[in-house]
Order: C-alpha cells, then sequence, then structure tokens
C-alpha cells in the first residue's frame, strides 16, 4: 500500500491529515542494493586537510552518483535567503550499514537529514536516495522513517494515537517489539503528545523509528531529554534489532563516544562542510596525541599536520593527523612523550574546531566560534 502525498488510510484513527513531508511514516517494500564505498585511512605527515578535510575526499570532484549506494550526495548546496547552509556536500552511504552524522549543534546535520528524507529540496546538486530524487516523491518516502523528538502532530494526538497510526505506513511494522519498547522506555501512551517531556518524545521517535523497520531510518539526535541510563538502552536495543534485521540507518550526534562503538561509516560535518568521510575503522585511526613539555612537543611537531593544540603551563597536547611513524614514536620515547589515542568525539572536536580555509602546522590553534 502507498500513502499518496495528501492523504491518508479512510480507516486510520481521525486527526491524521498531514501530508508526506510532514509525517514520518511510510509504507516498507522491497530491498536496496548493497554499496561498496569505504573511504582509505588517513595517513600521516603532510598538511590536517590531505588527511581529514572535503577537499581531499575519496570521492574526486565530478564523479557521478553512485547507483549503488543508498543514498548518493553530489554538491548538495542549501541556502535560506542569502545565507548558505551547507556547501556543496559530496558523500555515499552504502545499504545495511549505522552511518554517523557527527558534529557539533548547528553543523547542518538537520538541515541535511531534511534534504535527504524528501522533506526539504537542495537548492543546488544532485541527492539520490534509493536511486530517486527524494523531494515530496511518495515511492521514496514509502522505504524511509524520519525519527525526531520534535515531530509535529494533531493536538489530540496521544503517544498512544501515534503507534496505533504506524502500521498503516510501515509494511514491515512490529507491533510486539513497539510495546516491548514502550515498556522499556516507560512511555505513557494515554498522555497526550502536548504534555510528555522532551525525553518522552524522544522516545515516541525512538518506538517509531525501531518498530517501523524501514529500509531506511534517519534519526535525528534521538536521545535528547534521556538520561544516561534511557541513552544506553536505545544504542543496545538499536544495535541489536540492527543485526537481527538489518538495515540502513543514518543517525545525527554530538555525543559521539557514546554511539561511537555502533557506527561502521562516519560522516563528520562542520559550518556545513564535510571534514571527514570515512568508515569507522579508518576514522578511529585517524589522528593520535602526544603530550608531554611544551619545547619537547613542539619541537617533534614541527611541520606536521596540527589538528589542535593544548597547553597548560609548561605541558602541551596536540592531536596530529594519520599515525605516529617509527620516527616519532622513537624521538617522543627517549624525551618521555606520552603518544595516546584519540576518540571519535575529541577528533571531531578537533578537526571542527579549526577554519576549513585554514591548513597546516597549526591550523586549529584559532577555534571557530560556535554556531
Amino acid at each position: 500500500m502507498h500513502v499518496t502525498p495528501n492523504t491518508v488510510p479512510e480507516t486510520a484513527p481521525a486527526g491524521i491529515r498531514h501530508t508526506a513531508r510532514d509525517v514520518p511514516f511510510g509504507t516498507t517494500s522491497g530491498t536496496v542494493a548493497a554499496a561498496s564505498f569505504r573511504a582509505e585511512p588517513a595517513s600521516s605527515g603532510g598538511h590536517a586537510a590531505d588527511a581529514l578535510s572535503h577537499e581531499a575526499r575519496p570521492l574526486p570532484a565530478g564523479q557521478p552518483i553512485n547507483p549503488e549506494a543508498v543514498i548518493s550526495v553530489r554538491g548538495l548546496r542549501k541556502s535560506f535567503g542569502r545565507k548558505e547552509i551547507l556547501h556543496g556536500l559530496d558523500f555515499d552511504i552504502p545499504a545495511n550499514s549505522i552511518c554517523g552524522l557527527l558534529g557539533r549543534n548547528g553543523a547542518g546535520k538537520t538541515t541535511a537529514l531534511s534534504i535527504l528524507s524528501g522533506q526539504d529540496r537542495a537548492t543546488q546538486g544532485e541527492v539520490s536516495v534509493m536511486g530517486r530524487e527524494p523531494f515530496e516523491d511518495v515511492e521514496t518516502a514509502s522505504h524511509l522513517c524520519f525519527a525526531r523528538e520534535n515531530q509535529k502532530y494533531p493536538e489530540s494526538f496521544k503517544a498512544g494515537h501515534v503507534l496505533k497510526s504506524a502500521p498503516w505506513f510501515f509494511e514491515s511494522w512490529d507491533q510486539d517489539f513497539a510495546e516491548r519498547l514502550v515498556r522499556m522506555f516507560r512511555l505513557p501512551v494515554e498522555t497526550k503528545i502536548q504534555k510528555l517531556s522532551r525525553g518522552q518524545l524522544s522516545s515516541v521517535a525512538i518506538v517509531v523509528g525501531l518498530a517501523s523497520r524501514a529500509p531506511l531510518t534517519f534519526f535525528d539526535e534521538p536521545y535528547l531529554g534521556l538520561d544516561a541510563t534511557a541513552r544506553q538502552l536505545f544504542y543496545d536495543v538499536m544495535l541489536q534489532d540492527y543485526l537481527e534485521h538489518p538495515r540502513t540507518i543514518v543517525m545525527s550526534t554530538h555525543l559521539i563516544d557514546e554511539a561511537a562503538d555502533l557506527l561502521e561509516k562516519v560522516l563528520v560535518i562542520d559550518d556545513g562542510r564535510i571534514l571527514m568521510d570515512a568508515d569507522a575503522d579508518s576514522a578511529r585511526s585517524a589522528a593520535f596525541s602526544l603530550s608531554g613539555p611544551a619545547a619537547a612537543v613542539g619541537q617533534l611537531t614541527e611541520g606536521r599536520s596540527v589538528l589542535h593544540s593544548r597547553r597548560i603551563g609548561g605541558l602541551s597536547s596536540v592531536t596530529l593527523a594519520g599515525q605516529p611513524d617509527a620516527g616519532l614514536a622513537a624521538a617522543a620515547a627517549e624525551q618521555h612523550l606520552e603518544i595516546g589515542p584519540v576518540g571519535l568525539q575529541d577528533l571531531v572536536a578537533a578537526i571542527g574546531s579549526r577554519p576549513t580555509d585554514t591548513v597546516g602546522e597549526n591550523a586549529a590553534e584559532t577555534p571557530k566560534e560556535s554556531r
């Protein structure tokens, strides 16, 4: 069954009269082809841009849309009035994977997801979702779910109405799973949507997103308002259900370390630009830290790709692109400097703190103003 842009099934509960782009509901059917895109690991040395930036992305300029990818984007730009929010994004997302769209608040994550889910139109560029242009496309909408805590519902709706409506829009909806999730997240189904807390609204989105089993599911900061225990429950349940029912999941988040172990692909976005596009293993090995006496650290990092630096008194800690070579490792050991790993959260903070038009040794020393 397909849902047309301006109608809903006659048997749907009263009050549902949204367009396709207003409601995160659609039917699901068919399969999506597997894609093989994977970025190469960042190498050590050189400029920071050579290892991490959009200009050195694995997708060469002018490369056509990838027909095998579930999502393929080329030259995506989005403007609101005279202000450009997204600045020429290029990336692919393969089938049956969990992709993290990572970045600080205001980086452009929600705008990108709105375009990918067909709820907004790109100002410029090509966007292919399951082989089709997604904007207001009923066929595309019927295969995806966009879960977010600020979804609009009729004023009279209770949380239970949302869950009762969902089976009309998702062919793969699992009612038993939805009821288990309601119990897990202690969701008050008889409470009106307008009376729910932010965490409870996030729980509604999580239940819909997971129980829909849509071939393509978008989660936009799905944990807002949830405490640490509930967030970990979401991650655990999502991973378990993904393993049992593979599909493509794209999740935007700024709580990166919490979600890091779930991710198979990483897209780091900042100020509307892709700063990193890599598989998760490559992203985890994209940088390392060097710390110790400031003079010694400065000597060893001269001419290397410094993504971020911090100095407290006579001690310094820097984040460097790539992995330490044998020479640096030996010199660090001789001077009693510490080499350590960099988590995804710190890596995203490091590459997001440097101006996008500045690269090189000290590129990250002047943080960009938060947006």
